[in-house]
């Protein structure tokens, strides 16, 4: 899409990282949706879902299958969905949500929607927040999770982290999402139910910890188009930043990457 700012390809590696994204997040936030939601909706009897930006679809099928009352629809700019396999509960279409959703008003339960950091530019959130309210019904839920820059770390992780920044502000983006998005979605007219935010620690040893470095470094070997030249690199150069990026996230200090989840509520 011509008008969009997304950073990352879409291409098979990328689908992989995502798959790897999608079960670290769901181990460290100990299930796929915080658990108040369970409270305020009865996903065994059935609601209707929408995961905005699904890619492989992942969140969806992982939910699908397990609550088969559910109906789930996941849109995404680029057809990345999975066509062998799908249950009679999920369907997906080719959308792109800056263009509006092609929804009704009041038609979804609940909106999911995840790490839109690198898809969006600062004025964009609050209209797209917006238009999840418009086509949630009245109590419906939006569930949000974003991620912070990768903090703290020593001289190279640092070095590389502001370069990242530097041209997410470059191009209009929004790097400190985070921790502005609570106010966001509030400003679109969401209640906040919960807002959580999570530490990763992608020089310990763990296997939770050690998926997120692996994360880590796929979003940045994923960015070479956008960052390659301003971290002053040539293309035969950028793996071997890749693997020192990857050993310097594993000294002292050791760096920190945040994500944070938000559960907001649209009032009855």
């Amino acid at each position: 899409d011509p008008n969009s700012v997304y950073w990352l390809p879409s291409d098979e590696e990328e689908m992989d990282r995502l798959v790897g994204q999608h079960f670290a997040l769901k181990t460290l936030f100990e299930g796929n949706i915080p658990q108040v939601a369970f409270k305020m909706l009865d996903f065994e009897k059935g609601v209707k879902i929408l995961d905005l930006g699904c890619g492989p679809g992942t969140w969806i099928m992982d939910m699908a299958t397990e609550y088969p009352n559910s109906e789930f629809v996941g849109i995404d700019m680029c057809d990345v969905f999975p066509t062998n396999i799908r249950p009679a509960n999920v369907t997906f279409q080719v959308s792109n949500a800056l263009d509006g959703l092609p929804f009704e008003d009041n038609s979804f339960d609940m909106v999911n929607f995840s790490l839109f950091i690198l898809a969006l530019k600062k004025d964009q959130w609050l209209p797209l927040m917006k238009e999840i309210h418009r086509i949630l019904k009245p109590g419906g839920l939006f569930h949000s999770r974003e991620a912070s820059m990768l903090l703290l770390g020593n001289q190279f992780v640092q070095w590389a982290s502001q370069v990242f920044e530097q041209r997410l502000i470059e191009r209009n983006q929004e790097p400190a999402i985070c921790d502005k998005i609570k106010d966001i979605m509030q400003e679109a007219g969401f209640d906040i139910l919960s807002c959580v935010k999570k530490h990763t620690y992608p020089a310990r040893p763990d296997h939770l910890n050690r998926e997120f470095l692996w994360d880590i470094k796929h979003i940045f070997k994923g960015c070479q188009p956008f960052l390659q030249d301003h971290l002053g690199l040539t293309t035969e150069q950028y793996p071997t930043f890749l693997q020192q990026l990857v050993t310097e996230c594993q000294k002292s200090p050791e760096p920190r990457w945040d994500i944070v989840s938000t559960l907001g509520r649209k009032s009855t």
